[in-house]
């Protein structure tokens, strides 16, 4: 089985129903109910995400907290701590906050990285797609 992290913002758009962007990122979480890939997620994500929820699609802290309550048994948390920020700060990735998530990803034997920001992750050691594509990907292997 594989090891898919998802990015933030696929995180997010799942998390608050973003219209344009949910079905795509459903169909991604809906593998890892079913058992078809490992969904990774890191830890810095559910902060982040806690974050915009709240002041930009305004849910409530315990809409929120149910939310992830659900979620957390879809997934696993990967890893950050001195070793992820390290190699975040000494990367050449433009974006820390991108760069924390690849080697979060790495550092947990992700397979692939799924965002919606793919030129971000350019220098990846992995690869990247688009949710869109990766369904696509998925479909065709």
């Amino acid at each position: 089985m594989k090891n898919v992290f998802i990015d933030t913002n696929v995180f997010v758009d799942f998390i608050a129903h973003r219209e344009e962007f949910y079905e795509p990122a459903a169909l991604i979480i809906s593998l890892a109910s079913r058992k078809r890939i490992n969904l990774l997620v890191s830890a810095l994500s559910f902060a982040t995400a806690s974050y915009l929820l709240e002041h930009h699609y305004k849910m409530s802290s315990n809409e929120i907290i149910e939310d992830y309550q659900c979620f957390i048994s879809l997934c696993n948390v990967t890893t950050v701590n001195q070793e992820i920020v390290k190699l975040s700060v000494n990367s050449n990735f433009l974006d820390f906050e991108d760069a924390m998530q690849h080697f979060s990803a790495v550092m947990d034997g992700a397979d692939y990285i799924v965002t919606r920001n793919k030129p971000d992750f350019a220098l990846s050691k992995i690869p990247v797609y688009e949710p869109q594509e990766f369904l696509q990907m998925l479909v065709q292997s």
